[in-house]
């Protein structure tokens, strides 16, 4: 089929050259435990797409210019919207419908210049209402209006779309200071794609699908979902939101018979569908899933796998979960678990992590795998800091360090802040991850495996060293279960490095969450008994400070938002003693 349009458009067109094939299946859940499913072919989806396009030049947006996406859930019109952009030459901005209070929103429209509000039947009508009092300059269409609207014409179509032109702009999460808007061009999806293919080891003519719930508002889903409107033939399968339905939608998907799936997800979906089995109210048999999940490549990120993760996996699966990392100025995608090693490979990798020691002591780290040649490059450096000793100079195996990444997988930079883009590049190299990691040469290959330790702003500086908080947590997390017979799902700990009695030195702050009858039971006991018994039973490193029974914040990954911590923890150190 013969279609116009630029450069960018033209790795889209490929997967949309036969309009009466299926593609999109999506899903969304009108009441508790109903699930409505509307099905898209090619043809279709190509169609809503040039509509959109309509909408958002009637919305008076052209090429270069931004629009904001107001959604409150995963919906199939807003993919549509995404595609339409590479057919208008326009920018999407994504918003974060779960954190994103009314002022961050404001920040991001007016910070991109968005000359238009797509909203949706989902985001709340009282925040949309105090965004257009602030704004009322900008026009706000909703989405479910579309499909009323004539396809734009393709003789209409942006026609000089390079691949270095903005795709998307998604904001950072704020989590380690005040959200970025990062660009992501064309280059960086083309890129994502090709990276995906040789991680999963997907063949062309490989019938392939992914089926998505994390939200579309990351980096994640943004992601997964362009590399399924690229890739010919793959069938998309998408989530109005995590609902419990989800695990039988997921195994009714694999009794398609693809060759291949992927299902991208986070840590705490294992962590509800535990509680989904025990309690009986797993929506599908359990043999089916986990003959289902043992057909699927579960891409788990954004959190670190240790071992009670991996143990449930292989009961669940008989397989080690598909570890995945990078970060929203990544384009997703830095490193993995290789797809060509034996399964006893992938575990004994992760156990040498979980056991691992550098200098005499131990420096616990959770392996996130390998880069992806020729797509990603990575290395682990002394000091990411001009004029430091050991600036720019890369560790010895095993020795901790600052993970670097490089590749035309990353963003061209933040939204009018070059100074923050320039802050977080070095000799071509991107420097922003955050993350303190070690790599050790595997025994099967010689090829370096790469481990997460923490990142920066976990760290904790004790007598010159630095300690990952993540670490040091899950020392005293092991010391309350052993010490005081709590089981490990009854509680959490989050520990932060804050200044309390030096300038110099960090104090180990220690955050306790209370999650049943059985440990709020016990809390007289720790907090008589915690400061005074743990220094006797964990690392130097990892002896505790100061105690508090609190909520940890955390993100919809479940990492801990360690400045919302930090933060929380100051200020109840300020209104009162040590309970």
């Amino acid at each position: 089929m013969s279609r116009k349009g630029s450069l960018a458009l033209s790795d889209y067109l490929p997967a949309f050259e036969h309009p009466g094939e299926p593609f999109l299946h999506y899903y969304s859940f009108p009441q508790e435990g109903a699930v409505a499913e509307t099905e898209c072919t090619r043809g279709e989806f190509w169609t809503l797409s040039q509509k959109a396009a309509t909408a958002l030049t009637e919305g008076g947006c052209g090429k270069g210019h931004c629009f904001a996406l107001c959604l409150g859930a995963n919906q199939y019109l807003d993919l549509a919207f995404r595609l339409a952009s590479a057919m208008t030459g326009t920018i999407p901005v994504t918003i974060n419908w779960q954190a994103d209070p009314v002022a961050r929103v404001v920040h991001k429209i007016r910070l991109t210049e968005c000359r238009l509000i797509l909203t949706d039947g989902c985001f709340p009508r009282e925040t949309l209402g105090e965004i257009q009092r602030t704004l009322p300059e900008l026009a706000v269409f909703s989405i479910e209006d579309v499909r009323g609207l004539p396809p734009l014409p393709e003789d209409e179509f942006c026609g000089d779309l390079n691949e270095e032109a903005t795709k998307i702009i998604i904001f950072t999460s704020g989590t380690t200071g005040e959200p970025k808007g990062a660009q992501l061009p064309y280059r960086c999806y083309r890129t994502n794609r090709a990276t995906f293919e040789s991680f999963l080891a997907v063949s062309p003519d490989c019938r392939f699908a992914t089926v998505v719930v994390n939200p579309l508002h990351h980096t994640n889903s943004t992601a997964v979902t362009d590399w399924a409107l690229r890739r010919p033939g793959t069938h998309l399968h998408l989530m109005e939101r995590y609902s419990t339905p989800y695990w039988r939608i997921l195994v009714q998907a694999v009794a398609k018979g693809y060759e291949r799936m992927a299902a991208p997800l986070v840590s705490r979906h294992f962590d509800f569908l535990e509680g989904l089995i025990e309690s009986g109210k797993l929506p599908v048999e359990l043999t089916a899933l986990k003959d289902a999940l043992g057909k699927v490549d579960v891409l788990i990120g954004s959190a670190p796998v240790g071992p009670t993760t991996v143990k449930r996996f292989l009961r669940l699966s008989a397989r080690t979960p598909r570890v995945r990392f990078g970060s929203t100025e990544t384009c997703l995608q830095v490193l993995g678990v290789p797809h060509h090693l034996s399964e006893e490979a992938k575990q004994k990798a992760f156990e040498r992590g979980w056991s691992h020691e550098h200098g005499g002591e131990r420096k616990v780290g959770y392996y996130v795998g390998r880069p992806h040649p020729p797509y990603t490059e990575a290395r682990i450096v002394k000091s990411t800091t001009p004029g430091d000793p050991g600036y720019m100079q890369d560790c010895e195996p095993g020795e901790p360090g600052f993970l670097l990444t490089r590749g035309d997988n990353l963003m061209s930079g933040y939204v009018k802040d070059p100074e923050a883009t320039a802050e977080v590049f070095r000799d071509g190299w991107y420097n922003g991850l955050g993350d303190v990691c070690f790599a050790l040469r595997s025994p099967e290959d010689n090829e370096p495996d790469y481990y997460w330790m923490s990142r920066t702003s976990s760290l904790l500086v004790r007598g010159g060293a630095n300690y990952s908080g993540a670490q040091i947590a899950g020392e005293l997390k092991d010391f309350v279960t052993t010490h005081y017979g709590l089981p490990g799902d009854a509680f959490e700990i989050a520990v932060v490095g804050l200044k309390v009695e030096s300038e110099h030195e960090d104090s180990c702050c220690v955050a306790i969450e209370l999650l049943s009858e059985v440990a709020r039971d016990k809390r007289r006991a720790i907090e008589d008994t915690f400061l005074e018994e743990a220094p006797r039973h964990v690392s130097k490193g990892a002896r505790p400070d100061h105690l508090r029974f609190m909520p940890i914040p955390r993100n919809f990954k479940g990492a801990v938002l360690v400045e919302v911590l930090k933060e929380a923890y100051l200020e109840i150190l300020e209104s009162g003693p040590e309970p």
